[in-house]
């Protein structure tokens, strides 16, 4: 099956149109808004998960006819958000193969909140917790997309240990990629690659365009871009100088044209 990386349907913006912003900077919006103004992480996530599901499901045609999506998850924020798309989107008809990078317990608490309600929800099955380099390489090629939830905007330097080798196997497989936020392996600030990094098809940025996405030197990585609105307040960014005001007018997601 086909995969459109610019699915139409959205509200346009140009990139000049919106201000970028450092991994720094999204990290005080991130703390603002929890603390202050007592926005919790699992409205966030959520919101980024089910934006994440919006745009998947335009990408592959609009409608839920079985096809497979695997999705990469890593056991912070941007993997909790990967993994509550995976219930969105089995929820619209498509099959899901989580990938699990990393070990249960060590993962962040969103992770393990996610992941117990897909094993209620029977998305989750304990051979995805002990997949082999086999197996991931089966599903790879079998996806009709793959959605990178990985690493988010955190990362310095290239990826390690089985986040790196999942993110070798899947450049392997060489799959239409959906990278949530960032690309795993491009840095959030500068754009600068690392080896290795995802190449992604289509980039969702989630609340502010990150800087190191915008930049010309990481577009092979990043592919076409589109911001999705995830609830943080409008007076948290004002307060921190980071606002874009009017770009979500349309709805909580845009394309955003280079």
């Amino acid at each position: 099956m086909s995969v459109k990386p610019d699915p139409s349907g959205f509200p346009q913006r140009k990139v000049t149109e919106v201000r970028g912003v450092s991994a720094v900077q999204m990290r005080d919006v991130q703390r603002v808004a929890q603390e202050e103004f007592g926005v919790d992480i699992l409205q966030i996530t959520e919101n980024a998960g089910r934006a994440a599901s919006l745009l998947a499901l335009a990408m592959l045609g609009g409608r839920g006819r079985g096809q497979r999506i695997v999705i990469l998850c890593g056991g912070g924020n941007k993997g909790a958000a990967g993994l509550t798309a995976a219930r969105h989107l089995s929820n619209w008809g498509f099959r899901i193969d989580p990938i699990i990078c990393g070990v249960e317990e060590e993962a962040a608490f969103m992770v393990r909140r996610q992941l117990q309600t897909l094993r209620y929800a029977g998305i989750l099955e304990p051979a995805d917790l002990e997949s082999s380099e086999i197996t991931v390489e089966d599903q790879l090629a079998d996806a009709d997309l793959v959605i990178d939830a990985l690493i988010g905007y955190g990362l310095e330097g290239a990826p390690q240990g089985i986040a790196s080798a999942v993110t070798q196997l899947s450049l392997q497989a060489a799959r239409p990629t959906l990278a949530l936020d960032v690309p795993t392996g491009v840095n959030a600030t500068t754009g600068e690659v690392s080896t290795p990094a995802i190449r992604a098809c289509t980039t969702l940025m989630l609340d502010l365009p990150k800087r190191g996405v915008l930049e010309p030197g990481a577009r092979q990585h990043t592919g076409e871009l589109f911001l999705a609105d995830i609830g943080i307040p409008r007076s948290v960014h004002e307060r921190l100088g980071v606002s874009i005001p009017g770009v979500f007018s349309e709805g909580p997601i845009v394309r955003l044209r280079r």
